[in-house]
């Protein structure tokens, strides 16, 4: 006789340690370098308002006219929303800066945000907008898909944002230096 009970609760653990497996996966932060923190200021080029993370894509200035597309991910939409950010706020050719963790791999330009400030001086960090949690380590790790902006991954509706999914963030901020990890010693990206 066939134990009804038992082949249930086979069937539930199996199916938890799938989802378990798969969150840690994406949430791994293996993507992005907890050494690697600077800070970006340049202008919108698009925004993925999308789940499981937002992503914005900057046209980041270096210098003497030079500049670079990068593409940062943030929290989810939901809560993005309630740390009172709207798409409209990141309207193509807003100047934004965004403090975050560089890909470990120096050839994609997108970082795990951490800090964002709009034009109007609202002034967000931490886990209210963070994107995925970086981690330290030599480059060449990380789930799959680090993909790059637009143009190396496609933009959304023509491959999707790099990656998987593109950029995270959450939640309302924990003022400059929140969240997981301080923002003080972030350095300009040149």
């Amino acid at each position: 006789m066939r134990n009804d009970s038992s082949s249930k609760k086979v069937g539930w653990l199996l199916l938890l340690s799938l989802c378990t497996s798969t969150a840690w996966a994406h949430h791994g932060g293996g993507t992005f370098d907890a050494n690697k923190c600077y800070k970006f200021t340049g202008t919108v080029r698009q925004v993925a308002w999308a789940n499981p993370h937002a992503w914005i894509y900057v046209q980041v200035e270096k210098g003497q006219g030079a500049s670079e597309l990068w593409g940062f991910e943030f929290g989810t939409v939901s809560s993005l929303s309630r740390a009172g950010f709207r798409p409209s706020d990141f309207a193509q050719g807003t100047k934004i800066s965004v403090t975050a963790h560089a890909n470990r791999d120096d050839k994609v330009h997108t970082g795990s945000a951490n800090r964002l400030i709009l034009p109007d001086g609202r002034d967000v960090s931490g886990g209210g907008i963070a994107g995925t949690a970086p981690t330290g380590g030599p480059p060449g790790g990380g789930p799959p898909g680090a993909g790059g902006p637009p143009g190396a991954g496609g933009p959304p509706g023509a491959g999707g944002p790099p990656g998987a999914g593109g950029p995270p963030g959450a939640g309302p901020g924990g003022g400059p230096g929140g969240g997981r990890g301080s923002t003080a010693n972030c350095s300009d990206y040149k």
